[in-house]
């Protein structure tokens, strides 16, 4: 019976013992670790607008040779008498044809302006009936213009010119000359103009003609050009190889 009794004490404290030890140890966590935190892209900067490029006008040159190569977005032509221009760019030559008497065709350089300007050219005429081939400065719509021609009688005049209405003009010679140096026969000539001050020089082939002081219509500034004209025999063909503009 004591034997008994102190199997049954025995059993008791050690299992008290194992109780208290059991309660010594935390417990697990029973929650769940928060996830870690996912990384966050960051954009990227936007590029700042562009501007849209801005187109620039190309001034246009005041000196400069023109072979008429192409279109001529530069010049403008008209004609006196309105009987048709009929103007053509043939093989890097600017032509005019005229098929009616009495008729003059201009092309001017529109884009600039000259007060002092001299001005060369190169021309034929091709059909080698009389005929004029001319040069132009102080152009002015409103003004008039000094004009320089050469004939095939190997005359050359300087003269003035106005545009009146209805497509008329009016022309008052300033001086008439004689050279030997203008060429006949449909050849080529080279044709120049000053226009410097009051002071009006031509050249015909490389060789200064007689200078002239205008004092009567006193024009200082405008554009400058080529012409042609036709008088009986027709048709005319007058082509320009080539014209320099270039300040004195």
């Amino acid at each position: 019976m004591k034997r008994t009794l102190t199997f049954a004490l025995l059993g008791f404290f050690l299992l008290a013992a194992c109780q208290s030890a059991a309660t010594t140890t935390p417990p697990a966590s029973t929650s769940t670790a928060a996830p870690s935190p996912k990384p966050t892209a960051i954009p990227s900067p936007s590029p700042a607008p562009t501007a849209a490029p801005t187109a620039t006008l190309v001034p246009a040159p005041r000196t400069f040779t023109e072979e008429f190569d192409a279109t001529l977005p530069n010049w403008a032509s008209f004609q006196v008498n309105n009987t048709g221009l009929d103007q053509q760019i043939q093989n890097g030559y600017l032509v005019f044809i005229l098929t009616a008497p009495n008729d003059w065709v201009y092309s001017l350089y529109t884009r600039q302006d000259y007060k002092d300007v001299r001005v060369d050219a190169r021309a034929d005429n091709r059909s080698k009936e009389p005929a004029a081939l001319g040069i132009v400065c102080r152009y002015s719509e409103t003004d008039g213009w000094y004009e320089f021609n050469i004939y095939t009688d190997q005359t050359y005049m300087l003269l003035y010119g106005q545009g009146l209405k209805d497509g008329m003009a009016r022309y008052v010679p300033l001086y008439r000359g004689q050279s030997e140096k203008i060429r006949v026969g449909g050849e080529a000539n080279e044709i120049g103009l000053l226009c410097q001050g009051n002071i009006l020089t031509p050249y015909i082939n490389g060789v200064q003609m007689r200078k002239w002081e205008e004092q009567k219509f006193g024009l200082t500034n405008g554009k400058i050009g080529v012409s042609a004209s036709a008088f009986e025999n027709l048709p005319i063909v007058a082509g320009f190889d080539w014209v320099k503009v270039s300040e004195p």
